[in-house]
């Protein structure tokens, strides 16, 4: 493969000298000293730079194009339906701009889908052709980097590029929401925290979108266990954007967390009526509502929210796959008949049995497709797992060390093989955050332990179980009734009562 040498300008850098371009990415040992040594690669001088509203530079055509680049940032941020329109409207203006071109890519690698991987490759070959064509900042080189990182599976490594974008750009919230997502899905609470944290001396009020950094800065304080500070900055931007369903939702994880049912309800029944514009995340803040009536057993209104809120259309979204299918779990553990609802989700999940992107959303599909009796299609999941799991990448890791024992346990639930559920979950239980996805959604797997665990008569391993959940959650009736089914196996009759009249008061609070 051969190199083309770019000139390399000043604008905005203090580093000189040559930068070799190539279409291909170097070898990941090689990635990081390459990226040492990128300053501004400017093929066509000063009248190709123009700056974004966070004071960056940008290789654009005009201000125009910038502009509309930006608005696609400001609409990704707050979760907006029209943000392809807009992003549309950015390659109207400046169809070679390289970060529009990343950004794309960017965006269909959010999907988690195989079949959009081929777009998200294609807007990289888009991004370095115009970076050929026109140059680009190191900023603008970096982020061309992440996005073929992020392609090939390296997760770990795309998200250390974007905490460097964020070391020497602090304001580049593009790079920050994506590293706070990334991190968040590799089940990595204490940089979805602090890569938000590193930077927030460069935000105040007056910066844009300053409330969306504040929402991201709510759910890491959320995630990694501190709830008031989550509480305070979530309500602070939700005040700046009452629309900011990311801030409303980081709220609602710290009412779920502390067993705040009641105010959860109220919290999010006061705020429905500002999601209109909101893309498919707001399914998953009804899910959040669903959630607390669970809590309340009101198991006819969580049906209700099912069928006419966050499942109201049978759409193939992971984040909307994984609402439903843990609602069902969750419901069918508690002995709720969910009626054919399994069906539907049997069918979209089987649409992705070779994926195997994403350890977490994987989990989800084979918990459908096994429910719905597609047996076909989950011993063609099955099959697929060592392949997945042979990748020293990041997600391969996981699939070994929790995705193959994680499917497998799901399976044998399914199949009421408790007895291996048991053996396979117990070992890997204090792994499974390793899969990423938030406390109240990876707690539909700490439940399956439990549940399982008490169906093969394991009462022992079950009341400790339990009563580390107790310790955690002393208002979850839930708890309470696997305590009392827990002690009537282990013939404690009195026990028992006791705390099922412990869940049954908790209830009639």
């Amino acid at each position: 493969m051969g190199v083309e040498e770019i000139p390399v300008g000043t604008a905005g850098v203090a580093w000189g000298g040559r930068v070799p371009y190539t279409s291909q990415p170097p070898p990941l040992s090689r990635q990081g000293a390459d990226l040492a040594s990128l300053g501004t690669i400017n093929c066509d001088g000063a009248e190709t730079m123009h700056q974004d509203r966070w004071g960056q530079d940008v290789t654009a055509a005009s201000a125009e194009a910038v502009a509309a680049l930006d608005e696609t940032v400001m609409a990704y941020l707050g979760l907006r339906q029209d943000t392809g329109d807009v992003m549309k409207t950015a390659f109207r203006h400046d169809p070679e701009m390289p970060m529009l071109s990343i950004t794309r890519s960017y965006f269909m690698q959010l999907f988690c889908q195989n079949g959009l991987m081929v777009r998200a490759q294609q807007a990289i070959d888009g991004a370095e052709a115009a970076i050929a064509k026109h140059g680009a900042t190191r900023r603008e080189a970096m982020h061309l980097e992440t996005a073929r990182t992020w392609l090939v599976g390296d997760f770990s490594r795309a998200c250390a590029l974007w905490d460097e974008i964020l070391m020497e750009n602090p304001r580049d919230v593009l790079a920050l929401r994506l590293a706070h997502f990334l991190h968040f899905y590799l089940g990595d609470t204490q940089n979805t925290r602090d890569s938000v944290n590193r930077v927030m001396y460069a935000w105040d009020p007056s910066v844009p979108a300053y409330g969306f950094v504040k929402g991201m800065q709510a759910f890491g304080f959320e995630e990694s266990g501190n709830y008031a500070a989550g509480e305070a900055a979530g309500r602070e931007a939700v005040e700046i954007n009452n629309e900011d369903c990311w801030a409303t939702h980081a709220v609602a994880h710290v009412m779920e967390m502390t067993g705040r049912h009641e105010e959860g309800i109220d919290w999010l029944e006061g705020l429905a009526r500002n999601w209109g514009g909101v893309n498919n995340f707001k399914y998953h803040t009804w899910w959040h509502l669903a959630m607390y009536y669970l809590e309340r057993e009101d198991y006819a209104k969580v049906l209700e929210l099912y069928d006419t809120e966050f499942r109201a259309e049978p759409t193939d979204d992971h984040i909307d796959i994984s609402n439903a299918v843990s609602m069902l779990g969750r419901l069918e553990m508690r002995g709720v008949d969910v009626g054919g609802r399994w069906g539907e989700l049997g069918d979209v999940c089987a649409r992705h049995v070779d994926d195997h992107l994403y350890v977490f959303h994987d989990a989800h599909y084979v918990w459908a497709m096994a429910a719905a009796g597609r047996t076909d299609d989950v011993a063609k999941y099955l099959v697929g797992l060592p392949d997945a799991a042979k990748s020293d990448l990041t997600e391969g890791k996981v699939f070994r060390d929790v995705g193959i024992p994680l499917s497998d346990a799901i399976v044998a639930y399914m199949n009421k093989d408790y007895g291996k559920a048991v053996d396979l979950l117990a070992p890997v239980r204090y792994q499974v955050y390793r899969i990423g996805g938030s406390h109240a959604q990876r707690d539909l797997f700490a439940q399956l332990l439990v549940h399982v665990a008490i169906a093969d008569g394991r009462y022992d391993f079950a009341r400790g179980l339990i009563s580390e959940r107790l310790e955690r959650r002393p208002g979850s009736s839930l708890n309470w009734r696997w305590l009392g089914r827990t002690l009537d196996g282990l013939g404690d009759a009195a026990g028992a009562g006791d705390a099922k009249k412990r869940a049954d008061d908790l209830i009639a609070a």
